[in-house]
């Protein structure tokens, strides 16, 4: 409920009102037209709005708010286009006063005209998340992608970062959003974070976006003088268990011997990623939300209070009990009627489910199971590549295989070629040679080779080194490595690295593209803060003293063991065994 003073809630109870239509409209050209009751149809300003689709209470729903009103001018319906609409509502104090309570920021989307009248619907900011979301990726926590969203699409965000992090502790987990997770809007984006705080995304009254949870405590009591009607189911909905399904595992929170309804969520980007145990902590915060809406399904109709808001918790007192409903549903008239529903599962027969749902279910897994995954690389530094006989790391790419498959690796580098000077002696003949005597020792460009080598799990592919003459100046390099053998259930690191002879080579931020796709591939998790470190290590030098040490000899049973990590203990293992035996002091 919209945060209100005491002398309101009084009026808006008392059985007579005055109240009074405010805001305005302003107009492409800047214009404005005052909301009066004069300058509106009786009547005819609604406001409609709803947190959950179907008839059951869910997480994660994205909806636009709805106005509309019928308005006495002589301008063409096509003036009203793109006009932003303000509607504010006035009522009238015990001690005279008026207070004015913001209702909602809207955007006018279709004008018609009738008569003497223009027929006006807008839809608040959420329309400004209705932009596609593709070729990028959000990365963060809830309050950073959050933040990402509304920069992009230009909206405001209506909680700081202290308000979205007291929602969940889910707010707090690095997550990554992009193309691959199912969301295709900006909204959709708003929508699995709101889901993953177990609330709901809407525009509040000042068209900033909000995460809402539903109430845990009655903001209000609508007794039977303050209600016209009320339908009161006689079941409640209480919430025993919570199951998310991902593409390929499942995790259940629930209270152990106690029976209640079930909640499925079949679609959650935000859970697909990760490791089973942050998974799990995402299901238990979210059903830790869950458990506590303990709540009864109603309809009801009341005289009109504008101060009700989504997610509201009500207590709706009869003659033998206290119910408790959820506002699911809203619609708010000027002075008219106000209906405010909430909707829920039936507990007998949430057990009902059909083989159809099953089947559709297992392809989905199927097809999921078979989708192209794509790792991207872009290198977030300039890079340089000197002509001292190191190799020089270009990219690093980390994937995860769930069965085994094939991928290939795609990279296109944009460089800048810069070849040593090299002194050329040229023997001068003729007249020419009392000047230059018996050589001309001109300056050219030497011959600048880039080789590429592929590491695979830290090997080097030494069967196939691509290398590259390249002349002064600006060149694309294109990257092609097929990986026709890949096993399943492993995590894999793929590097690039680069090796100059006869010259240098530049790379800008940002110039190298690089990607491995394929199938049977799991979706990358977000960066989980490790660090990984590398030293080139020198041969060592012995003493003389060392050198008088005899040989020490042994016998090194060696075995080949299948790289799954890059653990640093299988890599200097590796390096111990391709070592020939040395005296060891």
């Amino acid at each position: 409920m919209y945060d209100v003073p005491k002398e309101y809630r009084a009026a808006i109870r008392s059985p007579t009102r005055k109240d009074r239509m405010a805001g305005k409209l302003t107009l492409t050209d800047g214009s404005t037209i005052e909301l009066t009751d004069s300058a509106v149809i009786s009547g005819s300003v609604s406001v409609d709005n709803q947190c959950v689709s179907g008839q059951e209470l869910a997480f994660g729903s994205v909806y636009m708010g709805q106005a509309s009103l019928q308005l006495r001018t002589a301008l063409s319906s096509a003036a009203f286009y793109d006009a932003a609409l303000q509607i504010d509502y006035e009522i009238q104090l015990a001690d005279g006063s008026w207070y004015t309570l913001p209702v909602g920021r809207y955007t006018v989307a279709e004008a018609e005209r009738s008569a003497a009248v223009v027929s006006l619907t807008g839809y608040d900011n959420m329309l400004k998340l209705e932009r596609k979301f593709s070729g990028s990726a959000i990365l963060g926590d809830a309050y950073t992608m959050l933040t990402q969203i509304a920069g992009t699409c230009g909206v405001e965000l209506a909680q700081s970062e202290a308000e979205i992090k007291a929602l969940s502790p889910n707010a707090e987990i690095l997550r990554q959003l992009d193309g691959s997770y199912r969301v295709s809007t900006w909204r959709d984006c708003v929508g699995a974070i709101a889901q993953l705080l177990a609330g709901f995304a809407t525009i509040d009254r000042l068209g900033r976006l909000r995460i809402v949870q539903f109430g845990e405590t009655p903001c209000v009591t609508l007794s039977k003088n303050a209600r016209t009607n009320a339908k009161i189911s006689d079941f409640s909905c209480h919430y025993a268990a919570l199951v998310i399904e991902t593409d390929t595992d499942t995790f259940t929170s629930d209270i152990e011997g106690e029976s209640g309804l079930e909640m499925t969520i079949s679609d959650m980007p935000l859970a697909e990623s990760g490791t089973a145990e942050v998974r799990q902590g995402i299901c238990d915060a979210v059903f830790a939300r869950l458990r506590a809406l303990d709540y009864t399904p109603a309809a009801v109709t009341m005289p009109g209070d504008p101060a009700l808001e989504l997610g509201d918790r009500l207590a709706l007192p009869t003659a033998d009990a206290a119910p408790e409903t959820l506002v699911t549903h809203l619609v708010w008239k000027f002075r008219g009627e106000m209906t405010l529903k909430g909707v829920g599962k039936n507990p007998y027969l949430a057990g009902a489910a059909t083989h159809t749902d099953a089947q559709l279910r297992s392809l989905q897994k199927q097809a999921d199971a078979n989708k192209i995954i794509y790792y991207s690389f872009t290198n977030g530094s300039d890079i340089k590549v000197k002509d001292n006989g190191k190799e020089t790391n270009a990219v690093n790419l980390t994937f995860v295989t769930t069965q085994d498959t094939s991928a290939m690796f795609l990279a296109q580098v944009l460089l800048t070629a810069e070849p040593d000077a090299e002194v050329v002696k040229l023997p001068v003949t003729g007249d020419t040679a009392s000047d230059f005597g018996s050589a001309a020792t001109p300056e050219q460009d030497a011959a600048l080779t880039l080789t590429v080598r592929y590491y695979l799990d830290n090997v080097l592919i030494d069967s196939f080194t691509p290398a590259q003459r390249l002349v002064r100046g600006a060149h694309a390099l294109a990257l092609f490595y097929p990986f026709p053998d890949l096993e399943g259930a492993a995590s894999h690191r793929w590097s690039v690295r680069l090796l100059c002879a006869g010259g240098g080579v530049k790379i800008a931020k940002g110039q190298i593209r690089a990607t491995i796709t394929g199938q049977g591939m799991a979706v990358g998790d977000a960066w989980d803060g490790t660090l990984e470190f590398e030293e080139l290590v020198g041969r060592p030098t012995r003493t003389p003293a060392a050198r008088k040490v005899l040989a020490i000899q042994d016998v090194i049973l060696a075995g080949t063991q299948k790289p799954i990590g890059d653990a640093a203990a299988e890599i200097i293992t590796r390096l111990l065994c391709k070592a020939p035996a040395r005296n060891i002091l």
